[in-house]
C-alpha cells in the first residue's frame, strides 16, 4: 500500500445518490484504516474538493448529473499534483463504460450494490498500481531529463567546434571546464553557450 500501515487512508466518496454515500461511508468507517474526509454529488462537486484537499483514493460513481464521473476522472487526473487512485462505482457493466473508464485514468471497477468483502482488495489493487504508476512516471521524468540535456550538450558542442575550429573532445572538456568552474550542470552551462553564441 501507499501508506504506511499506522496511517488513515483518506478517502473521498462521489456519488448522486446519499444512501449509496451513506452506506460506502459506514462499510469504510468499519475498518480503522480509512478515513472519509469529503463527499460529493456530482462530478463538478468533486473537482473543487480536489482544489483544496487531495484525497489518498476516490470512490466515484460514473453516472451523475452536471458532469459525470468519467470526465470528472480525466479533469482530475490531468489537474491533480499527483496521480490520484480512482475506484469508478456503476450499476452498469458495459465493456464500453469499462474501457473509456480506464483511458481516464481510473485504477479499479465495482459494480452497485456494492459488498463490502469487495472494497479493500480494490482499495489495495488500486493504490499499489498508484505507487507503480509513480515510479514509473519518475523514471520517464528521469529519462526525458537525459535526452533533453544530451541534445544540449551536443548542440552546444556543435557551436564550439565551429566557433573556434575545436575538435569533439576539446569542445566537451570546455564545457565540463565551465560548468565545474561557474558550479553549473552542463545542462545549464549549455543553455549559456547556446544564448552566448546564437545572439546576434
Amino acid at each position: 500500500m501507499s501508506k504506511l500501515s499506522d496511517e488513515l487512508i483518506n478517502v473521498l466518496i462521489v456519488d448522486d445518490e446519499p444512501l449509496i454515500r451513506m452506506d460506502l461511508k459506514e462499510m469504510l468507517l468499519e475498518s480503522l484504516v480509512y478515513n472519509v474526509i469529503g463527499e460529493a454529488k456530482d462530478g463538478e462537486e468533486a473537482i473543487k474538493y480536489l482544489q483544496e484537499s487531495e484525497p489518498d483514493i476516490i470512490f466515484m460513481d460514473i453516472r451523475m448529473p452536471n458532469l459525470d464521473g468519467i470526465s470528472a476522472a480525466k479533469a482530475i487526473q490531468e489537474n491533480a499534483s499527483k496521480r490520484i487512485p480512482i475506484i469508478m462505482l456503476t450499476a452498469y457493466s458495459q465493456t464500453d463504460l469499462v474501457e473509456q473508464a480506464g483511458e481516464a485514468g481510473v485504477f479499479a471497477y465495482l459494480t452497485k450494490p456494492l459488498r463490502k468483502p469487495d472494497l479493500v482488495p480494490a482499495i489495495e489493487i488500486s493504490l499499489a498500481r498508484a505507487v507503480e504508476f509513480q515510479k514509473l512516471q519518475s523514471e520517464l521524468d528521469k529519462l526525458n531529463e537525459k535526452i533533453t540535456t544530451r541534445k544540449l550538450v551536443e548542440r552546444a558542442k556543435g557551436l564550439l567546434m565551429d566557433r573556434f575550429g575545436i575538435s569533439e573532445p576539446v569542445a566537451y572538456r570546455r564545457l565540463q571546464k565551465e560548468a565545474m568552474d561557474k558550479r553549473m550542470n552542463l545542462k545549464e552551462m549549455s543553455e549559456i553557450v547556446l544564448q552566448t553564441l546564437t545572439t546576434p
